[in-house]
């Protein structure tokens, strides 16, 4: 079965099109959230606790927990490193970005205690949170003996694609570059350069940039103490660009087959909208006791994508050196990413402790790609919503957190994150689950808090120059340090 996943990635990247894909629906369906410093440090494990303005966006009940009015905010400087393994070659690259990954305020309403009601506390709140990170910057370097010219025209004489129909994008721009030769008799391409190399220099560098922000209006409510309940509209925003270079330099061309180097790339930019509802609950059957379970709906996001190629060649004979540029391609779509099942668990000890755990249940088959609202004749992703359905399944997500209070002010805390591999065991080639592991300090008066917190994740990815059958894979090891600051102020 993990053939049909290097078949299913021949299949995606060997078209030669930029196009929409399994890879956009689970990059856009795994979330990694971020937000205040004491969320993070809990490893994310706070649908129990709630009163934060980062764990009210996971159970909106949370929010009931708020007793007075409260504003708060996050600063968060991230340290992306990557090292990567191609035809045993080891290459080694970071990135480094400030961001904002949560910023909100809830406001109070107490209840009139001479009427005769049950209900304590009503809140509204707003909140923004940054539920995904694609910063980072990944390098690979090695010695091939074949081109990706030459699955270029592997594809194109496979097909029997006339001239006049090459991509704009990619085959056709390494036609005017002179990388590509067409026999019009034979119907057939060659790449331009000697196939019996076998010493070919390939350098791949990929920098993204960009997040995921989901905004949330948040309504609450306290019955009694014992139980909070609360829900929300999602507004989520995507922003991602991702920027691939690619190099291949020739050893010893010969004279005819001239090509000396010759530098790829590729450019995308994607922006999406969404919407989705979130409900939640907390019951506190005890002092020391606190349960949640919050539902979250799928994701509706409006996408955009807009993106451009090149390439530059250089030869012996200088006089054929050429660049040549795609036009700029513009495709909207849209996309639903899956909902989220989240139960969770707290115990506290007295004042001084806690301990937390949650389970989230996520079903990356259920994304699904479709075309543009209002489009005609729209393309129907029926392949890419298949090969979704063949290689992606339900993950667990595993979260605890513990916190103990030093003194009356100072609060220590560390926190773990497992995500569950979103592949199919039988189709991946390497596990694609995610660890984070987070601790971190806070100081809590009556009108202010300030967190700090330290957060790592790491996690493995194989990735291909282009077609899988003529390459073998880069595989990278990834993590992503957060040194993350909260200031709250409640009111």
């Amino acid at each position: 079965m993990k053939s049909l996943f290097i078949t299913l990635l021949g299949i995606s990247m060997a078209s030669l099109v930029y196009a929409q894909n399994e890879t956009d629906a689970l990059r856009y369906s795994f979330l990694n959230y971020s937000g205040t410093a004491r969320f993070t440090g809990l490893g994310g494990a706070m649908g129990a606790l709630g009163a934060d303005m980062s764990a009210i966006g996971l159970n909106p009940a949370g929010m009931g927990r708020y007793s007075r009015s409260d504003f708060s905010f996050t600063s968060n400087v991230t340290y992306a490193g990557a090292e990567s393994e191609y035809n045993n070659t080891f290459s080694s690259s970071n990135k480094a970005n400030f961001n904002i990954p949560n910023i909100g305020a809830v406001f109070v309403v107490p209840i009139d205690f001479n009427k005769a009601s049950m209900w304590r506390y009503f809140q509204v709140g707003i909140s923004s949170n940054r539920t995904n990170d694609f910063h980072g910057r990944t390098r690979a370097e090695g010695v091939n003996d074949n081109s990706m010219l030459l699955s270029y025209t592997n594809f194109l004489n496979a097909n029997g694609t006339p001239l006049s129909e090459v991509s704009d994008f990619y085959e056709g721009q390494a036609y005017d570059a002179y990388l590509i030769s067409y026999d019009s008799i034979s119907n057939t391409y060659a790449p331009w350069y000697d196939t019996s190399n076998s010493s070919i220099n390939q350098l791949n560098s990929v920098t993204t940039r960009g997040a995921q922000y989901q905004t949330d209006i948040t309504f609450s409510g306290n019955y009694d103490g014992k139980l909070y309940v609360g829900g929300s509209f999602g507004f989520p925003r995507i922003r991602y660009n991702s920027t691939r270079t690619f190099t291949e330099t020739f050893a010893n061309p010969d004279s005819i087959l001239d090509t000396e180097n010759y530098t790829f790339e590729e450019n995308l930019t994607t922006t999406g909208n969404g919407f989705n509802i979130k409900l939640g609950a907390i019951f506190v059957p005890t002092s020391s006791v606190r349960l949640g379970l919050a539902v979250h709906t799928p994701t509706w996001y409006t996408m955009s994508d807009s993106y451009n190629t090149q390439f530059v060649s250089n030869f012996i004979d200088n006089n054929f050196n050429e660049r040549a540029e795609s036009p700029e391609g513009i495709y909207d779509y849209r996309l639903r990413t899956p909902g989220r099942l989240i139960a969770s668990a707290a115990f506290l000890y007295k004042k001084r402790g806690l301990i937390s755990f949650e389970y989230e249940l996520v079903d990356y088959s259920n994304a699904s790609l479709n075309g543009a609202a209002g489009a005609i004749a729209p393309y129907d992703f029926n392949s890419e919503n298949s090969t979704v359905k063949d290689i992606y399944q339900i993950a667990n997500i595993l979260k605890a957190g513990a916190e103990f209070r030093m003194t009356n002010h100072w609060t220590v805390r560390g926190g773990y994150t497992y995500f569950g591999s979103p592949i199919k065991e039988e189709v991946e080639i390497l596990d694609h689950s995610r660890t984070n592991y987070s601790g971190g300090v806070g100081y809590k008066n009556e009108n202010f808090s300030v967190d700090f917190t330290f957060l790592r994740t790491t996690w493995r990815e194989e990735s291909y120059l282009y077609d899988p059958e003529l390459v073998e894979p880069i595989i990278t090891d990834r993590f992503v340090n957060n040194f993350l600051v909260t200031a709250g102020f409640r009111f």
